[in-house]
């Protein structure tokens, strides 16, 4: 009996494949004698994308193939409105700013994900936008947008 791969087993293969090819791009990036360099990000990233393909595979070996309509008009409008969300997102954090905008963006995107929970929500929103600023601000020193009045 041979194996069928199904989706996830393919995106696992594409994740795993993708990782490496990240892995591959940070070879010749320069290393700094103290401190995070400008690899270390993209490499995290790459080992974390092989990782989880190799878990997303391991999770399907014995799992039956049940054939189901993924793509209903429900599921359709979801994805829209998040496509749309993030590029209203990418238009307005500029203006608005990162930590103002964000907690709004991340709690919108949990009531499209059935997370009914108001006010676990809010406390997730603003714990991520708070991490993710630590992060990348402090950390990384990478510059977020502001607010600006103009």
């Amino acid at each position: 009996m041979s194996p069928r791969l199904n989706w996830d087993t393919k995106i696992g293969i594409g994740v795993i494949i993708l990782g490496i090819i990240i892995l591959i791009l940070t070879i010749g990036m320069p290393s700094v004698p103290l401190g995070i360099g400008p690899a270390v990000f993209p490499r995290i990233v790459g080992f974390s994308f092989i990782i989880l393909g190799i878990i997303l595979i391991l999770q399907n070996i014995n799992l039956k193939v049940v054939e189901k309509k993924v793509y209903s008009w429900e599921n359709l409008k979801r994805i829209l409105l998040i496509t749309v969300l993030g590029f209203l997102y990418i238009f307005w954090v500029r203006y608005i700013g990162f930590l103002f905008l964000t907690p709004f963006l991340i709690l919108s995107l949990l009531y499209l994900f059935d997370y009914k929970e108001l006010v676990k929500g809010i406390l997730i929103s603003i714990g991520v936008t708070l991490v993710l600023y630590v992060l990348f601000y402090s950390i990384f020193k990478v510059p977020l947008p502001t607010f600006s009045l103009f």
